[in-house]
Parts: C-alpha cells; sequence; structure tokens
C-alpha cells in the first residue's frame, strides 16, 4: 500500500492573511514556535508562504508593512494524493498541500517525511522479524569477528538455548562443532549433518558478503527425517 502525502501531512496549520503586518506576523511566530507559514486568499487558496527569513529581510521596515509585499508568490502546492515519495523529490522544505479545490488542507515538511519513512521502515522490520522468527528453520548468525549477532526464536526451541545468553558470544565457544569460522576464512558455502542430544540436523552454511568482502556467515538447521 502507497503511502500518500495526506496520510503524513501535518494538518492544523496557522494560515496567514496577506494584509497582516509583519509586527503581527512575528508576534504569532514567537507565540506558536513555527518558521514559516503559508499565506490564503479568502477561498482558503495558497497565494504564497512567509518565514522566518522573509522577516529578517524586513528588518527597518515599518512593523504595519504588510507582509504581501515580502512573501514568497512562487509558491509549489502539492496534492493530498501525491504519493510520498514523488514529494520527496521537490526540492523545498516546505510544501502546501491543497484539496482537489485548490484549498489548502495540510502543510508537508521534511520532518513529515522523515517521520513518515521511519515509521514504515519500522513495520518493514516487524514484518521481517515476524517471518524470520516463525520459519520452520533455526538460525544463527555471526559476524566478521566470529560473534554471535542472530539465534531466531526456532533455533531455541530446537537446541533449547535463549538466544539473550548467547548473543555476542564467540560461536566458537557456544557451538564448536558448528565450523562457522572456516565459512570466515573460505568463504564457501557447506552443508552437513550434525548430531545433538541424539537429535540428527542438516545444517547448510553460506557467507554473508557486502562490497565484495566476507561480513559474516549464517547457518541454516532443521531436524533431518534421514
Amino acid at each position: 500500500m502507497r503511502v500518500l502525502v495526506r496520510d503524513v501531512m501535518s494538518r492544523g496549520v496557522v494560515k496567514l492573511k496577506k494584509n497582516q503586518t509583519i509586527g503581527e506576523v512575528n508576534q504569532l511566530f514567537l507565540e506558536r514556535v513555527i518558521d514559516g507559514a503559508p499565506v490564503v486568499d479568502d477561498d482558503g487558496k495558497v497565494i504564497g508562504v512567509f518565514t522566518k527569513t522573509h522577516l529578517m529581510r524586513a528588518m527597518g521596515k515599518p512593523l504595519d508593512t504588510p507582509i504581501e509585499r515580502l512573501m514568497n508568490k512562487n509558491v509549489i502546492s502539492i496534492g493530498e494524493t501525491m504519493p510520498v515519495e514523488e514529494a520527496l523529490n521537490i526540492p523545498v522544505g516546505r510544501l502546501p498541500v491543497v484539496n482537489k479545490e485548490g484549498k489548502m488542507v495540510g502543510w508537508l515538511t521534511r520532518t513529515d517525511l522523515a517521520m513518515a519513512f521511519l515509521e514504515n521502515y519500522k513495520k518493514a522490520i516487524e514484518g521481517l522479524e515476524q517471518i524470520f522468527h516463525s520459519t520452520a528453520h533455526g538460525i544463527l548468525a555471526i559476524d566478521s569477528k566470529g560473534k554471535i549477532t542472530v539465534f531466531n526464536k526456532t533455533a531455541e526451541r530446537l537446541w533449547g538455548i535463549e538466544a539473550e545468553k548467547i548473543l555476542g558470544f564467540p560461536v566458537t565457544e557456544v557451538f564448536p562443532v558448528m565450523k562457522m569460522e572456516s565459512i570466515l576464512k573460505t568463504g564457501e558455502p557447506d552443508s552437513y549433518k550434525l548430531q545433538v542430544n541424539g537429535v540428527i540436523f542438516n545444517i547448510d552454511l553460506a557467507p554473508i558478503r557486502s562490497g565484495g568482502e566476507i561480513k559474516g556467515a549464517v547457518a541454516e538447521f532443521y531436524k533431518s527425517r534421514d
């Protein structure tokens, strides 16, 4: 499911009118702790953007100067049904979001986009973790130093060991018969059978590569039917 701008945009945004003065807007920015706001007409359509940068440029001007004289009138607006990844490619820090009638309904900032991608990243990781721990095969992984980094729920159940008790330990101390350290040296996958507590397991070993270098190794094991 694609994430749309309306799913992540900020609502209840402060809107300015073109006849508001520099002094009024400066006070508003201070009270609401914001550094910019859209300027809309009487129909709610965006006609400009006014920011703290414009206030700085207005130094020395009368405080009753209308912001219409200083605001940015070349405004890029986006539709509320635009996919977030498309909005990310627009090189603007804050974007007014409008509906089909052209009226402003929200405000999209880089912070909104960052939070949206972070949330989706978390959901993706959670989904992968569920799959990882639900697989019928045990999975054990080590880093390039031979320390255990992964031990899924199935592995815990098959070998009766809790992951939290072995993560970070050298695999040669916990599972000396696994031969995983040899994969770090040879970079070649291997398969064999291993008997543990009277149960025979099929073991499949493979290197973990990144950028042409061996970053670790992974073992997949399951009870043999032979």
